[in-house]
């Protein structure tokens, strides 16, 4: 073959390559520019507010970290701050040790796939209500003349109503558990679906208890569906500010209630952004935390 002939060659296989560019460009161009529309751009504009400060009403630009140091040194911001992480990761706890035995049972006690589907779907039935009617029906749960009280009273256990119940710390983690648990439920159930049937059997041919099977192939399989579902409920409870709001007293009040009130009441928008990124910065942290706890208890088992 002539030289001549061969000559397109190139030309033809670079024309390929950028058409192949164009079409790569063509399908991750709208994700990319969305990407940085809603989620990077105001995240940094986030960030570039909370470096300044403000002159009465009018923000100054700037890059100090004032609004940082005074979150984790100014009271009530510390407290709050620490109450507000303590009531999350109390939360999660909660929720995945009440997720955990029904996301077993409905992976490996329901044989029936049609039980476990409607099993799934009064799971998730309570996402369809309002968050504000599930937390108000805490309300009417826990109040003086709720439910838990007028029982109580009818059984004679308690003379009075326990007014200890309603605008309690009890009362902002038991409605948080309610509302969140089912986060947990389905990711550790997502999780639990991955085991093969034939795992499960050959163990039990090779002499292994249930104890033994729930220890050395359930529970290594399942745990990043615990730890995900963990942190979904940590970092919603985190920053959650209805259910305190609701059912919490003054005592109770979580950093994002203090964050809307610097938002609209005192006009401290700095400061407000430093607490809104720093929860953003702390979901990341988890986020990494727990790719590497996954790996490490997995190697473990």
């Amino acid at each position: 073959m002539s030289a001549e002939a061969l000559a397109p060659i190139p030309d033809v296989r670079r024309e390929a390559r950028n058409a192949e560019r164009r079409r790569l460009l063509l399908w991750l161009g709208p994700p990319a520019a969305w990407f940085a529309v809603f989620m990077l751009l105001p995240h940094l504009s986030l960030l570039y507010v909370s470096l300044g400060h403000m002159d009465y009403v009018d923000f100054v630009p700037g890059f100090s970290a004032a609004n940082y140091v005074k979150i984790f040194t100014v009271e009530p911001y510390l407290g709050v701050t620490f109450k507000s992480f303590n009531n999350g990761l109390m939360t999660a706890v909660l929720a995945s040790l009440i997720a955990y035995p029904l996301a077993l049972w409905m992976a490996f006690g329901v044989s029936s796939a049609r039980a476990r589907a409607l099993v799934s779907v009064l799971v998730i039935l309570p996402w369809l209500a309002s968050y504000m009617v599930k937390a108000y029906a805490w309300k009417t749960i826990l109040g003086t003349q709720g439910v838990v009280n007028s029982l109580l009273v009818s059984a004679g256990v308690v003379a009075e109503p326990l007014e200890t119940l309603m605008y309690s710390r009890f009362a902002v983690i038991l409605t948080l558990t309610y509302i969140f648990t089912p986060f947990c439920v389905i990711s550790i159930y997502a999780q639990l679906e991955r085991i093969p049937p034939s795992l499960i059997e050959a163990a039990r041919n090779l002499g292994a208890t249930d104890l033994e099977i729930l220890r050395r192939i359930v529970l290594p399989i399942s745990i990043p569906g615990v730890f995900a579902g963990a942190v979904i409920v940590f970092s919603l409870a985190f920053s959650d500010f209805i259910t305190s709001t609701l059912v919490g007293g003054p005592s109770d009040l979580m950093i994002s209630s203090i964050m809307i009130n610097l938002f609209g009441v005192s006009m401290d928008r700095p400061l407000a952004s430093a607490i809104g990124f720093l929860m953003l910065a702390l979901a990341a942290v988890l986020l990494v935390t727990m790719q590497w706890v996954e790996k490490r208890v997995q190697v473990r088992f």
